[in-house]
């Protein structure tokens, strides 16, 4: 009587997967994010030698049940520690701002653009404070700084948050925060990029000609200034406010008045009636004495999972 000889693939795969695993690290061709990942996920190996174990002979494909279970194990565990971690203040890469704007510069363009960071925009007391901030970000980003004079009289500032090359280990990321000063007496083309994150633009005091936000989580809070844009007439929009994953808030001095035009996709806003019209159905927020007003601004605003609040600041 012949016995037949049983095998054990999933065996085979686990020797095999560590061999190439020690070979690879041998060999240094794994980043060290990914070698961190892995480590913290080895002791799923017990429950896959447990769960295969349990249902040997009572299941079929008893193995490859178990490798899946495993799998999805270790990526519930990995999706829920990255987040955990991505959610966590970081100021282990820090980096400050510093420059000196001309008093020939007739238009400041500032252009920012970050990945998880909560950002603080506000205005300075005076053009000779220049332009400062600092930035304070987990150890896997890093904020690169550029800024320009030219020769016809403009000058553009642009923030750009990166990652560091590689796999990044579960120690070096986290949310960042920007804090970002302006001088009021330059008119300022602002756009603002961001992944995640609190954005708070107090542009009070600023000679705002242009603004355009676009958020991908997070809440936007915008202090509108009291100013007349030198490089557009009262009927042109002065931007976009795109908030997709929180909600907007909006401060408009009572020296203004404000035409907003409301993506389909947006929530009604929230407003006092007395003040503001809310015309063709729903798509318009419109200051009551637009037509008599001296200061005109117009946005758009796309706020398509959150709320739109509107206040006027007597």
């Amino acid at each position: 009587m012949r016995v037949q000889r049983r095998t054990n693939g999933l065996a085979g795969l686990i020797v095999l997967a560590g061999a190439a695993y020690f070979a690879a690290l041998q060999f240094n061709v794994l980043p060290t994010g990914l070698i961190d990942l892995i480590n913290r996920g080895l002791p799923v190996l017990l429950v896959l030698v447990g769960i295969a174990f349990i249902l040997r002979d009572r299941v079929p494909a008893s193995g490859l049940i178990a490798l899946v279970i495993s799998g999805v194990l270790v990526g519930g565990i990995a999706f829920s520690a990255y987040n955990s971690r991505a959610g966590r203040l970081s100021s282990e890469t820090q980096s400050t701002i510093n420059e000196t704007v001309s008093e020939t510069i007739t238009l400041l363009r500032v252009n920012i653009t970050t990945l998880a960071t909560d950002i603080d925009l506000f205005t300075g007391l005076d053009q000779a404070g220049g332009i400062s901030g600092q930035y304070a970000g987990a150890a896997a980003n890093m904020l690169e700084t550029r800024y320009a004079e030219n020769t016809d009289d403009t000058a553009d500032l642009v923030l750009t948050e990166t990652l560091t090359e590689g796999f990044p280990g579960l120690n070096d990321i986290g949310r960042a925060t920007l804090s970002l000063q302006v001088p009021p007496n330059v008119p300022v083309d602002l756009q603002v990029n961001g992944g995640s994150g609190t954005v708070t633009l107090n542009l009070g005091g600023l000679s705002l000609e242009r603004l355009n936000v676009s958020v991908g989580g997070g809440d936007v809070v915008v202090t509108l200034p009291s100013y007349d844009p030198l490089f557009s007439q009262p009927e042109d929009s002065l931007g976009e406010i795109a908030v997709n994953g929180g909600d907007l808030t909006l401060f408009v001095p009572d020296a203004v008045a404000g035409r907003f035009d409301i993506s389909a996709r947006s929530s009604t806003p929230e407003h006092d009636a007395s003040l503001y019209n809310l015309l063709s159905g729903g798509q318009v927020l419109e200051s009551r004495r637009i037509d008599a007003a001296e200061l005109v601004m117009r946005f758009t605003l796309s706020v398509p999972n959150g709320r739109i609040r509107l206040e006027v600041l007597g």
